[in-house]
């Protein structure tokens, strides 16, 4: 997260070892949720660290939450719908999947991002969209679970850009759905997503490669992969 904030791999490294050092001393136990996560505890030295991985109610998020009236109201039949639930803040990078859109529309495809999310770059986020003429609908913070779901459900593709995420519930959420995700290769969602979506550097190009790529794949193999992810969070509360 600090190396999103503009400082140094050494400075980053540095105060980051400083402040979980402390942490460590502190705390009893530090719970990480990935191996992403646990390898800054890792790297100093602490003895107290346990890897609790997050999961999914599978209640809540499944595939048949799928809703093609929902779907209409942002995309048409001809248009690829793609989603992302964020923070719109810096390290999250939301800027990334706006570039994702830009560079897939300059190839002639049809598509639509929906954002679920607020934060302080929403209204320099917005004034960019209307100066391209992207097709992006801010719908802000979502606090409607069963609305959420819906949408994660009926997108085409989950976008998770975020570069320092350590765990990514939001793209677990979307794959529980039946929805690939992309993902930074940057953050802990690589050993998350597994079959379920593909990963892509940290720029607009790339994250537009991995969901043409992510939509080449036959149906049913994406079905099996999202079956998949479903057994591995659990059937119950989390």
């Amino acid at each position: 997260m600090l190396r999103t904030w503009g400082l140094s791999e050494g400075a980053a490294r540095r105060a980051a070892d400083s402040l979980n050092i402390r942490t460590a001393h502190t705390y009893a136990r530090v719970v990480c949720t990935t191996e992403y996560a646990e390898r800054e505890f890792v790297r100093i030295g602490a003895r107290n660290v346990v890897r609790a991985p997050l999961g999914v109610d599978l209640t809540e998020r499944h595939p048949t939450l799928a809703d093609t009236g929902l779907r209409a109201r942002y995309a048409r039949d001809d248009q690829m719908l793609l989603v992302t639930c964020t923070r719109l803040s810096v390290e999250k990078r939301p800027g990334t999947a706006l570039d994702a859109l830009e560079s897939l529309v300059r190839r002639g495809t049809r598509a639509v991002l929906v954002v679920a999310g607020d934060g302080p770059l929403r209204g320099r986020l917005e004034q960019r969209a209307r100066d391209r003429g992207l097709p992006v609908v801010f719908l802000g913070h979502v606090s409607d679970r069963g609305l959420l779901g819906a949408l994660q459900a009926s997108a085409d593709v989950c976008l998770a850009p975020g570069p320092a995420e350590t765990f990514g519930l939001a793209a677990l959420e979307a794959m529980a759905c039946g929805t690939p995700v992309v993902a930074s290769a940057s953050s802990a969602l690589p050993e998350v997503i597994g079959a379920a979506g593909t990963t892509a550097a940290d720029h607009g190009d790339a994250f537009a490669d991995a969901v043409e790529a992510l939509l080449e794949r036959p149906p049913v193999e994406r079905r099996e992969a999202h079956a998949g992810v479903r057994n591995a969070s659990g059937g119950g509360r989390r």
